[in-house]
């Protein structure tokens, strides 16, 4: 009788909700389309320039270090914008994570029609 429970059980996740499918925001999905490589190709960009630098920042030496200064708070720049740039890309799977979880939620309601 497990064996039949079990495999109900399954057919009723396979099924989908009750309302049928529910379709993605469609300009979304094509700007995100868009964006997500874009996104790739600028932070593969960044980590060479930000490689360039930290191989052109010379030692630290007596007296003038201005421009090594510079070059160091250019270095701490780059650094953050790359943070944010995996942060984005992070989002952008985090949006169809949660509109997952959404629909599963909604779908569990009866009233809710797609």
């Amino acid at each position: 009788k497990e064996d039949k429970d079990e495999k109900k059980k399954g057919e009723d996740e396979d099924k989908g909700p009750p309302c049928g499918p529910v379709n993605c925001n469609e300009k979304i999905v094509v700007l995100l389309q868009r964006l997500k490589p874009e996104i790739k190709d600028v932070i593969e960009q960044l980590n060479l320039v930000t490689t360039w630098l930290q191989l052109q920042i010379p030692r630290i030496e007596d007296g003038n270090n201005f421009g090594v200064a510079v070059q160091e708070k250019v270095f701490e720049l780059m650094t953050s914008l790359h943070t944010k740039l995996e942060g984005f890309h992070t989002q952008i799977s985090k949006y169809f994570s949660e509109r997952g979880d959404a629909v599963t939620k909604a779908a569990k309601q009866p009233h809710v029609v797609g």
